[in-house]
């Protein structure tokens, strides 16, 4: 196996050839998709066509073998940058006409998944190496990027749309709460007609409903806030 790459796939010609290829899929699958902004991935583009031509160059001059190989090994490991880019932008795009496709109905539920599986694809794929690298346990990493950034996208339909609301507000509590109350087989029937108007009424006070939506953004945003020092205020225990 080692052999092979080395002698077929690891080679000067190669490489280029493959950089070649992969740089026009690039530009064909850029022209094609409308909904990136791209100034970035062109400017990275641009840096790793900088850093291929380099190493070309050092191929090609009078320098030790090793260096030769030091040489296709960087230009092998830039194509795979190149691969994981295409593949990333693909996943980015998909993601992206599935938020378009829901600002256009948001009344539907099929798009709204839609746009979270899709959301998480792309997530997971864009920052699984940050994950790795981040010291913490990579699914509470991405988790937790997922949970502020597709939240954070939505809402910018909304805004575009006209909608000025957070996507988790004191409705989206009061709509769980009958969901659940619906679904509940272990409560009586007397027990939900009480609770029903009970739930509704969350959002019928306007302070109540600011301080329920105050609560929810910074149980999203400002996690540490709502750790206050109660447990800390008890009696300390003597020493014995």
């Amino acid at each position: 196996m080692a052999d092979f790459l080395w002698n077929y796939l690891l080679t000067g010609l190669t490489q280029p050839l493959i950089f070649i290829v992969l740089l026009g899929l690039y530009i064909l699958q850029r022209r094609q998709m409308h909904l990136l902004k791209s100034g970035l991935s062109w400017l990275r583009i641009i840096i790793m066509l900088v850093l291929f031509f380099y190493f070309v160059y050092n191929y090609a001059s009078e320098i030790p073998e090793a260096l030769r190989r030091t040489s296709i090994v960087g230009m092998f490991c830039l194509n795979l940058i190149m691969v994981y880019t295409l593949l990333l932008d693909r996943r980015e795009e998909k993601y992206r006409q599935a938020l378009a496709a829901y600002s256009q109905d948001l009344t539907s539920r099929p798009l709204l998944d839609e746009v979270w599986r899709l959301g998480k694809k792309f997530i997971y794929f864009r920052y699984i190496f940050e994950a790795l690298a981040s010291g913490y346990s990579p699914g509470n990493f991405l988790q937790g990027v997922i949970s502020r950034q597709i939240p954070t996208d939505i809402k910018h339909v909304l805004m575009e749309r006209g909608i000025a609301t957070e996507v988790v507000a004191t409705q989206t509590l009061i709509n769980f709460l009958n969901a659940r109350l619906k679904e509940s087989e272990s409560l009586p029937p007397e027990l939900k007609d009480v609770l029903a108007p009970v739930i509704q009424q969350l959002g019928d006070h306007a302070w109540i409903k600011e301080q329920i939506d105050a609560f929810l953004q910074m149980a999203l945003k400002d996690p540490e806030k709502l750790y206050h020092s109660a447990w800390s205020e008890a009696p300390r225990r003597s020493d014995a």
